[in-house]
């Protein structure tokens, strides 16, 4: 049962979480591109972006969670094993640290873009265009990530 209520909660984070990029992206922002007013824009946004980073944050914690939770109810395979060299000669072991790599690298970028770029963004246009940047790489590298977590389902690369 419990496997069950980890993989549920992760894939349900995973797709609000991605899905959340991929609304932001492909929906409220070319909506945006036709405001005239710049600040007007800037204020929708930033109501707009913090509202998404709470839900946001509360679907990044659940899939650190229930992440480790389903790989080893699922594979046996505990987080102490996670270093481990004969797991990564295995293409299951590379996709794994491909997508954990991923992972630590969207964590990061996230926590940049969500509590710098983002909230100062509204003052600086640098600072815009890098907050743009970072979400849409963001957006790229958890598709990447679904990417790996299929070959791991599959096997492996």
């Amino acid at each position: 049962m419990l496997l069950k209520l980890a993989l549920f909660l992760h894939i349900v984070s995973a797709i609000f979480w991605i899905g959340g990029m991929l609304f932001l992206t492909l929906v409220i922002v070319p909506f945006l591109q036709s405001m005239p007013d710049p600040k007007e824009r800037s204020k929708v946004y930033q109501t707009v972006g913090k509202k998404y980073r709470l839900y946001g944050w509360i679907a990044i914690i659940t899939l650190l969670v229930t992440g480790p939770t389903a790989l080893y109810l699922l594979y046996g395979i505990p987080v102490t094993d996670l270093f481990s060299a004969k797991l990564h000669a295995t293409g299951f072991g590379k996709a794994l640290a491909v997508k954990l790599s991923l992972v630590a690298l969207i964590v990061l970028s996230s926590l940049f873009h969500d509590f710098y770029l983002g909230p100062n963004a509204k003052t600086s246009p640098r600072l815009t265009f890098w907050a743009r940047v970072f979400g849409r790489s963001n957006l790229l590298i958890a598709l990447l990530i679904v990417i790996f977590a299929v070959f791991m389902r599959a096997g492996g690369m």
